[in-house]
């Protein structure tokens, strides 16, 4: 059913098709019920209706120390409405930061995109409690990009009111900007990548970083690393944006910074994969720098080939995905409310 949908939500994005009519609303809206009438489907769905009910309850619930979560649970007594106005924000959220910074015909890639890495969509409706977070972030960025750092600040802040570790971005708008990378620069963050990853320099500063996020702290003491293969792959994605990165202009690069942390976040879970829960407030802004770069190559060919390595790389996460312990059972069986 999952795979049926994506396929369909797709179609409709084509450009031959939207030539004259908007059909790619329609994507919007068959990923907006695929969200909203979803029961029992991703890893924490169940997770989600005890602690909405808890809350309800004036019992003690994970998450309530999140004050923007646990008041948005109260003020939406009845869950199935919590998940399905948590659905839309989300889905006008992405369709709004696509709509802004895409051009119509490469929509398709954006989707694709979000579709095909598992680590997005399919990840996103199971964590809703940093899917709000990374809602609010998006929003943020776009503040960030018209420089109303008051905005920006107000919108972290608040995402940080749905999940404690998005506070990590508020300095963020000191260092990312429109501005050109120079050369020393890339070979700067190659060489500072290098030696994180392959020295006790990373272990020394997550376990800094956990002294102010302790809940997350026994994922670092279970000691999981992502593999090598799924590091390689991060490493192309990293080489192809930082390749290209000042092909982009303005806002773009705005965003193309953003991708370029995500695969660096990636890059470094070599080590630990906890840290790519950071990585989710960036990984979301790849569905905008794939494209955005794709469109700034000249050379058909090397556009092609490029194009074709990437979706292999999520097709293969994708497979991966539904073939994973961790992941098959949650999310092998789509249901929906009309079927409890």
């Amino acid at each position: 059913m999952t795979h049926i949908v994506f396929v369909v939500s797709l179609f409709f994005l084509l450009p031959n098709i939207n030539k004259k009519l908007p059909f790619f609303y329609f994507t919007f809206a068959v990923l907006f019920l695929f969200l909203a009438l979803r029961y029992n489907y991703g890893n924490d769905y169940l997770s989600y209706s005890l602690i909405h009910s808890a809350l309800n309850s004036g019992i003690s619930a994970w998450g309530e120390n999140d004050i923007l979560f646990k008041y948005s649970n109260i003020l939406i007594y009845n869950f199935q409405w919590f998940i399905a106005v948590v659905s839309f924000f989300y889905i006008l959220v992405i369709y709004q930061l696509i709509k802004k910074t895409i051009l119509i015909e490469n929509y398709w890639i954006s989707v694709l995109i979000l579709l095909i890495n598992p680590y997005l969509f399919l990840v996103h409706l199971s964590g809703i409690r940093q899917t709000i977070a990374i809602c609010f972030i998006i929003i943020s960025v776009f503040f960030l990009i018209k420089k109303r750092i008051i905005y920006y600040l107000l919108f972290i802040i608040i995402a940080s009111g749905f999940h404690q570790s998005a506070i990590i971005l508020l300095p963020m708008c000191f260092f990312i900007n429109d501005r050109k990378i120079k050369k020393k620069w890339m070979v700067i963050i190659v060489g500072f990548l290098l030696f994180i990853v392959f020295t006790p320099l990373l272990e020394l500063i997550i376990n800094q970083t956990y002294q102010i996020f302790p809940q997350y702290r026994h994922y670092v003491e279970e000691g999981n690393e992502n593999s090598v293969r799924s590091t390689l792959i991060s490493s192309f994605l990293f080489f192809f944006i930082i390749f290209n990165i000042n092909k982009l202009e303005g806002k773009e690069l705005i965003f193309g910074k953003l991708s370029l942390i995500a695969t660096i976040i990636s890059i470094a879970a070599f080590k630990i994969s906890m840290i790519t829960r950071f990585g989710m407030y960036f990984d979301i802004f790849m569905i905008i720098t794939i494209p955005q770069i794709l469109t700034k190559i000249n050379v058909r060919a090397n556009k092609q080939i490029l194009f074709i390595l990437i979706v292999l790389i999520y097709l293969l996460r994708y497979f991966s995905f539904f073939n994973n312990p961790l992941w098959h059972d949650a999310y092998s069986t789509y249901r929906t409310i009309l079927e409890k």
